[in-house]
């Protein structure tokens, strides 16, 4: 049985066909009410739907599960397999009523384990009050080891694929940004260009002017918002000042001094990224996301790629502005003196 499911997993095309291949194969090998998957978000603090089978949506939607509200599944993430013979009398749900109301009395929550960093659970549901064998707790807990593994191989190629058409992306915006020699412009395009690389809500730019971040350029979000946002937080500074990039995966449970206003722009999350010339930090690129987010390395080295070609093109066209600049006065001076001496070869 389990090799006929590894044998499935291995071909499934994405993620949501392979969390819905095991909680299908739960449901369908033990004969069971119904099964659920949820992952960890990036906090570590709460479980989010991800997969169900054999479940109402109204019970779907009760909400996320926090590990501090839910023994069971605080055990679980303890690397236990946590069994609850009766949901009625035992209080280990953070949603009892809804559990029973929903039919379910018996529940078996196992890790989901990848190279010993648990990511989630997987649960099985009876509608009868039942002790699950060691057998059942043997299937189950081997069927949650194959779908770790094969939701961390789906999650890796999502990120490489992300990652090639993020670098593929990045040659054309590089080849944009660098064809123009006006500052503003240049500015305008590198935030547009963060936007709809990273598919987020907006971007900013802000300039390091006298030991002050000032505003330079925005895209997708109010003026009002950019300007407030343009000074880093001391969290965003503390990485700036590393020349590293800064994620914030879940913006409403950080400690950012401008929550509240990003929160009211609706925004989720963020990657803050330094700009750096000559080994100086001189600036910092901004990602906003209406959602809450993942992470991985590839998104951060592709924000700061992008922030790095940016500083290029902006010393490219403050360059040309200078050397501009330069020839119109020399222009003028020669014209001046021209006019001073009057024609050339004149009696």
């Amino acid at each position: 049985m389990l090799h006929e499911i590894a044998k499935d997993l291995g071909v499934a095309k994405n993620l949501p066909a392979i969390l819905n291949l095991i909680v299908k194969s739960a449901v369908d090998s033990l004969n069971i009410k119904a099964s659920s998957i949820r992952l960890l978000d990036p906090e570590g603090k709460r479980l989010e739907l991800l997969a169900a089978y054999g479940l109402s949506e109204e019970y779907l939607r009760k909400g996320p599960v926090e590990l501090e509200k839910s023994p069971i599944d605080k055990e679980a993430m303890a690397g236990r397999i946590v069994e609850v013979e009766d949901v009625a009398r035992e209080r280990v749900l953070q949603y009892p009523a809804e559990a029973v109301s929903e039919g379910i009395r018996s529940i078996l929550c196992v890790p989901l384990l990848v190279r010993d960093r648990i990511i989630g659970s997987l649960r099985a549901y009876t509608s009868t009050p039942h002790r699950f064998s060691e057998a059942e707790k043997t299937f189950l807990t081997a069927l949650a080891n194959l779908g770790a593994i094969a939701i961390e191989n789906a999650k890796l190629t999502e990120s490489l694929r992300r990652r090639i058409q993020g670098l593929s992306r990045l040659v054309e915006v590089s080849k944009s940004i660098s064809s123009s020699l006006n500052v503003e412009e240049v500015f305008k395009r590198i935030v547009r260009a963060a936007s709809e690389m990273f598919n987020a809500k907006g971007a900013s730019l802000s300039m390091l002017d006298k030991g002050v971040y000032k505003l330079v350029s925005y895209h997708g979000l109010s003026k009002a918002s950019a300007s407030k946002l343009a000074s880093p937080s001391p969290e965003e500074l503390e990485g700036l000042v590393k020349g590293v990039t800064i994620r914030v995966s879940d913006v409403e449970a950080s400690n950012l001094k401008y929550k509240d206003e990003l929160i009211g722009e609706g925004v989720k999350a963020l990657l803050c990224a330094p700009i750096t010339s000559k080994g100086k930090v001189v600036g910092a690129l901004k990602v906003y996301f209406p959602e809450e987010r993942r992470f991985d390395d590839g998104e951060d080295e592709l924000l700061s790629i992008l922030a790095n070609l940016s500083e290029i093109s902006i010393d490219n066209a403050k360059l040309y502005r200078l050397a501009l600049g330069n020839w119109e006065s020399l222009l003028k001076e020669v014209w001046e003196k021209l006019d001073v001496w009057g024609p050339v070869g004149g009696r």
